[in-house]
């Protein structure tokens, strides 16, 4: 017990002075997604991201940073083809909520600009798919993104940011096919752009 409790002093006391250096950041990430799915026909939706990061001082111009997202994604008008179930063709929007969980590498060029790039797990929490009811099953899933993007932080911790993500596994779980494809063999992937703000403590 004395031993479990001495670990959590030395773990807090760390913690405090990396944060007195500056070498911990907390901060808050939110802004713009532009989204859309690959390999249907669909136009972009707009909706939003927003969570917490943590940037971890690793070097003069170097950072990594965790970060926990809401991000909702998906595609607006997408066409579901009615050949298979004999009604006529229509469109619908489709909407993916994730809870993502990242790690980007920030690496500074000059005065505050940087470029990143960084994986992630994004758990699939939630959906809506007008056109078909899915089993209970179907709304789990994950996806793995990758994200690319430039950034330019000022003095106050205040950055702006615009960034590139792509999806790595289907984004239906691959049980989705309802004339959404041209081929049943191809998947459709997660396509965000995202424009924001983020604030480090």
């Amino acid at each position: 017990m004395k031993r479990n409790t001495l670990l959590v002093v030395v773990a807090v006391a760390l913690a405090t002075q990396l944060y007195a250096q500056k070498r911990v950041s907390p901060g808050i990430r939110a802004g713009v997604n532009l989204a859309s799915l690959s390999n249907i026909n669909a136009d972009f939706k707009t909706d939003f991201y927003a969570g917490g990061i943590l940037g971890i001082n690793l070097g003069q111009r170097y950072t990594l940073q965790p970060e926990l997202i809401y991000s909702r994604q998906g595609a607006n008008n997408v066409l579901f083809s009615g050949e298979e179930t004999g009604e006529p063709d229509r469109t619908e929007n489709v909407t993916i909520q994730y809870l993502s969980l990242g790690v980007m590498n920030k690496f500074y060029l000059v005065d505050g600009f940087h470029v990143l790039a960084g994986p992630s797990l994004d758990l699939k929490i939630g959906k809506n798919f007008p056109r078909i009811d899915f089993d209970d099953e179907d709304y789990g899933g994950v996806d793995l993104g990758i994200s690319l993007g430039l950034g330019y932080t000022l003095p106050i911790g205040l950055t702006f940011e615009g960034r590139f993500k792509t999806g790595m596994l289907d984004a239906f779980n691959n049980d989705y096919f309802l004339g959404l494809f041209d081929d049943p063999d191809d998947i459709s992937l997660n396509r965000v752009f995202q424009l924001g703000l983020s604030y480090s403590f």
